[in-house]
């Protein structure tokens, strides 16, 4: 498996704004997760407004890609990945949406959704 770790930032509430909370960014590699915090400082700082949920784009290798679908759409733990006992037709899926996200330099996109949380405030 990859160098994936779970991330997870204090970001602006998704009702006041004025106020963080801690918001999961997913699993990522360290690369990712640079571009990610720039991704995201850009959208916070920036003149437009944004919504509850804020979407960073994810560039990969197939490899990579991989093992980034399995963590964060379907779900599987770090174990799992890393001893390959993976449901044959989550492959088989990811094996699509991979194809579906390639671009013609062979690096792999996907839009990754990240879900502003209420403050304690705001609870």
């Amino acid at each position: 498996m990859n160098n994936f770790q779970s991330y997870s930032q204090l970001l602006p509430c998704f009702d006041c704004r004025k106020n963080t909370a801690e918001a999961d960014l997913g699993w990522l590699t360290p690369a990712m997760y640079d571009s990610v915090q720039q991704q995201i400082t850009a959208i916070i700082t920036g003149d437009t407004t944004f919504g509850d949920d804020l979407i960073a784009i994810i560039t990969c290798t197939q490899e990579e890609a991989r093992d980034y679908l399995l963590l964060n759409a379907f779900g599987y733990t770090e174990d799992e990945v890393a001893s390959k006992g993976i449901d044959t037709d989550d492959l088989k899926d990811i094996e699509q949406e991979i194809a579906a996200s390639t671009t013609a330099l062979g690096q792999v996109t996907f839009e990754h959704e990240i879900a502003l949380q209420a403050c304690s405030a705001c609870e």
